[in-house]
């Protein structure tokens, strides 16, 4: 997963926002609160941006909770840029509707549909990951957007020390 500079461990901490030192164009900068993560891991959430105080408060409760946050990290700026709440499951059924493109994945403890997209860039990967964990019997750390479509997947001793 490391392409998409994604991150699936346990919050350590959130600092105060402070404003950033420098400026640009004359213009302060928006305050920044710092998200450090249990594996040494950090990131930065910009507050000038409406999401964030969600973001910030979602990670505080993480935190608290001990359980982990599924985030996407700029390489560049270290803004983070995407939050998920992975969850803890077992696979059941793996089905392909049309044999050969998205394939749907039975999720336990969710009557809901999800999909693993063909078009994602790690397709391959994460399926591999899925038959393994399904075939094994073992529970998996899945990511998913709002649409259900899997996004991240990891055996649970991948994850992190946050809770799961």
């Amino acid at each position: 997963m490391a392409e998409r500079n994604a991150l699936v461990d346990g919050v350590k901490g959130l600092s105060a926002p402070s404003v950033a030192s420098m400026k640009e164009e004359g213009v302060p900068a928006a305050p920044k609160v710092a998200v450090s993560f249990q594996g040494g891991s950090d990131g930065y959430l910009d507050m000038g941006k409406p999401r964030s105080t969600v973001w910030a408060e979602v990670l505080e409760s993480l935190s608290e909770e001990n359980q982990p946050a599924y985030v996407e990290i700029d390489p560049s700026s270290h803004e983070i840029t995407e939050l998920l709440i992975p969850v803890e499951v077992t696979i059941g059924n793996i089905s392909s509707p049309d044999g050969e493109g998205d394939i749907e994945i039975e999720l336990i403890i969710s009557h809901a549909r999800h999909v693993l997209r063909k078009k994602n860039p790690e397709f391959d990967e994460l399926l591999s990951i899925i038959q393994e964990a399904q075939q094994k019997e073992l529970p998996v750390i899945i990511s998913e957007n709002d649409n259900h479509e899997i996004i991240d997947v990891r055996m649970k001793s991948e994850s992190a020390e946050g809770g799961l």
